[in-house]
């Protein structure tokens, strides 16, 4: 049997396509990984690397070699995994996405109280925006999303391994910037009037499912930004228009920093949703579905505005 310390060599290898570089990665010498790397090949009976002076390139046999390493190596990882939660109830680690439209600063009194119940569980938070939550979900880089799109892919509503409940409803506002051109214009605002005015965009983390919704009108201008954070930067700065939720926009409404136009014809999500990967659910995931409670205090918490809260509660 290979042993895993030579699978994590090559591998390595195969990232770097240089020994000294991988040596340098794993803490080690070149010369005993390049010995790794040749004993295998002599096991093997065929050639891994092409090398030369300056870089080291995979064969076909190699290619295939590193695609099963890659795949064989995270199996071993699900096994260590599972076979801890099998043990314990627990899972060793959970990982739950935040989608970009909630209260970002809930999510710390999660963490303290899941830590005080259960330290030993690592915890990852991630940050998606519109369909990256689902895309996240269903490719396994999550196993809960908070604030999840309404509109649910096919791909996931035809899987029983998902379920998911409401969070409510939740509004946005239509904010400028007080000086910004369409600040002075006499309310409802239309869509024509929008088109000539820079649409600010959030950037969907979606990586296979399709893009969700942002305002933008055929052949409009865009600025592209990766958060709701940087958006409301942009648009203190007049350098565009755009949507924003509500329990985001409210605080700067108050203060006179944006101001809200009535737009009756946008649309967008009205509604979120959270939601989780049901197959082999353990203890650490249950605790967390009922710490984050019903429908109203979902909404309560992750989709309105507290003024109790500071701004840097709410916005990602």
């Amino acid at each position: 049997m290979i042993p895993t310390e030579t699978l994590q060599i090559v591998r390595a290898v195969a990232h770097f396509r240089n020994f000294t570089a991988a040596a340098r990665h794993l803490h080690k010498v070149p010369s005993a990984i390049s010995y790794t790397v040749r004993k295998l090949e002599d096991r093997l009976g065929v050639q891994l690397f092409l090398r030369d002076s300056k870089r080291v390139g995979l064969t076909p046999a190699g290619e295939h070699f590193i695609e099963h390493t890659d795949k064989l190596l995270m199996a071993l990882e699900e096994l260590e995994i599972s076979t801890r939660q099998m043990a314990t109830g627990w899972e060793h680690e959970l990982r739950i996405a935040l989608d970009n439209v909630v209260n970002q600063g809930k999510i710390y009194d999660l963490i303290h109280d899941l830590q005080a119940v259960r330290p030993e569980t690592e915890l990852v938070i991630n940050s998606e925006v519109y369909n990256g939550s689902w895309d996240a979900l269903f490719h396994g880089r999550c196993q809960l999303v908070i604030g999840a799109p309404k509109e649910i892919p096919e791909a996931i509503v035809n899987q029983d391994r998902f379920a998911w409940r409401s969070m409510g409803r939740m509004t946005w506002d239509f904010v400028v910037a007080p000086d910004h051109p369409l600040a002075s214009l006499p309310e409802p605002l239309s869509m024509d009037e929008l088109k000539p005015h820079r649409s600010i965009c959030i950037q969907d983390t979606s990586r296979f499912f399709r893009h969700g919704y942002n305002l933008l009108l055929e052949g409009q201008q865009v600025l592209m930004v990766p958060s709701f954070r940087a958006a409301i930067g942009c648009l203190l700065r007049g350098l565009g228009a755009t949507i924003l939720p509500s329990h985001f926009a409210r605080p700067y409404i108050a203060e006179g920093l944006l101001v809200r136009k009535e737009v009756p014809d946008l649309h967008f999500n009205d509604d979120c949703l959270l939601a989780w990967n049901q197959e082999n659910m353990g203890q650490g995931l249950h605790w967390v579905l009922d710490w984050l409670g019903s429908e109203s205090w979902l909404n309560k918490v992750w989709l309105q505005y507290d003024q109790q809260m500071p701004m840097g509660y709410h916005v990602p």
